[in-house]
């Protein structure tokens, strides 16, 4: 767009400053033609036609020395102004060109200015001309003698010269606007064709980047099953431990199984994670009563270097629930919910987990403190922890999840 931009103003500045130069040298040699024959017309008035000689040589002067067109062109735009106004409201004639030049300089006010400039010239000037018409144009016409051959001479080639400003104008008015109209058409083809390239590159990276997703998944999958095998070989005690690791390993791989299957890589359901990690875990541990599950998350995206360190945090959590907490509960219950905390400005997150079970202190000092505290650093955030007889209840403070 820049360069669109650029090529477009540069070619409209070349227009403009064309259309003060060519005007000028126009107006200079044939307005001192008719000028000289005015002089010998007693019908005409030469005055006005001297005055326009005379801004057109200030025009090549000041545009020649400090090539700047738009100061020409105001100064040109307000003399012409004054001219016409003058000739309007000082000279008695019928002033049939009058009108004609008043035209001419609205049109070459609004190409070289603006509309900026060309709103006020166009006021000014049709509120001289119905001044006029109200108040001097029946005495003009009363005062009006025949005309000589010498007159429709003078008429013709006014009326030439304003022809020509005019035609000239409105060409390069369309000049300026075919070039707009063509380099728009490039400029949009140009775009179209780097967006096209843009989306395949993309639909190529989605299709990379779920092919990794997919592989990291199956190698995790094959370092669990490799760890399984170990396990079998194990007593029962420390095949727990390599148990642990699988579950820990296994909520990674669900990660990437997620992000894989999802239909936008960009977004991340984590409540359909964790209902699928709830699953995989109940998978590997027999328990007597299914806990009931309350999931809630109320944060729509999340950053993907959050997901992996909060997926080890709740599946720790839900690990030492499974295993410690509902040795004597009946009904068995985990709420886990994320939320952005209320009015705060500075991005963070509540995570409450909790569960209705009976902890033991020996229980609850080797429930894998070190990992929860590793991954509340990692998050950025904090907790607390309050066990009694109505459960656990996590109070997690983090940031930066979206």
């Amino acid at each position: 767009m820049d360069k669109l931009n650029t090529n477009w103003l540069e070619f409209h500045e070349k227009m403009k400053f064309r259309l003060v130069l060519h005007l000028l040298y126009f107006f200079a040699v044939l307005m001192s033609i008719v000028t000289v024959v005015n002089l010998f017309n007693k019908h005409f008035s030469a005055t006005p036609n001297f005055f326009a000689v005379g801004m057109c040589v200030l025009g090549l002067f000041v545009i020649r020395i400090t090539g700047n067109y738009r100061l020409v062109g105001a100064i040109c735009s307000i003399l012409t102004f004054c001219i016409v106004s003058g000739a309007f409201l000082l000279l008695k004639a019928t002033h049939y060109l009058t009108p004609m030049w008043m035209i001419v300089n609205i049109m070459f006010t609004f190409f070289v200015l603006g509309k900026k400039w060309g709103i006020p010239i166009l006021v000014a000037h049709f509120l001289v001309l119905f001044y006029y018409l109200v108040y001097l144009h029946e005495g003009n016409i009363v005062s009006v003698t025949s005309f000589s051959g010498n007159d429709v001479t003078t008429f013709i080639l006014e009326y030439s010269i304003v022809g020509f400003a005019i035609a000239y104008i409105l060409n390069l008015y369309v000049v300026t606007t075919n070039y707009s109209r063509v380099e728009l058409i490039e400029y949009n083809q140009k775009l179209s064709n780097q967006n096209k390239l843009i989306s395949k590159q993309n639909s190529e990276m989605e299709v990379m980047l779920r092919e990794i997703h997919h592989r990291v998944k199956n190698n995790l999958q094959i370092i669990t099953s490799l760890l399984r095998l170990q396990a079998n070989n194990m007593d029962v005690e420390h095949g727990s431990s390599y148990q642990e690791a699988i579950d820990r390993i296994t909520a990674m791989a669900i990660i990437h199984e997620k992000m894989y299957q999802s239909g936008s890589l960009s977004k991340f359901d984590l409540e359909k994670y964790l209902k699928s990690l709830v699953a995989s875990l109940l998978l590997n541990y027999s328990i007597s009563k299914r806990p009931e599950f309350i999931i809630g998350v109320e944060v729509e995206d999340m950053k993907s270097k959050s997901i992996v360190p909060l997926a080890l945090l709740i599946n720790e959590l839900l690990l030492n629930s499974l295993k410690h907490a509902f040795r004597y509960q009946d009904n068995p219950k985990i709420c886990i919910h994320l939320s952005e905390k209320e009015g705060h400005q500075s991005n963070r997150f509540l995570l409450v987990y909790s569960d209705n079970g009976s902890w033991s202190e020996d229980s609850v000092a080797s429930f894998g403190t070190e990992i929860i505290q590793a991954m509340s650093e990692q998050l950025e955030g904090t907790f607390t922890l309050d066990v009694g007889n109505s459960g656990t209840n996590y109070v997690f403070d983090l940031a930066n999840l979206s």
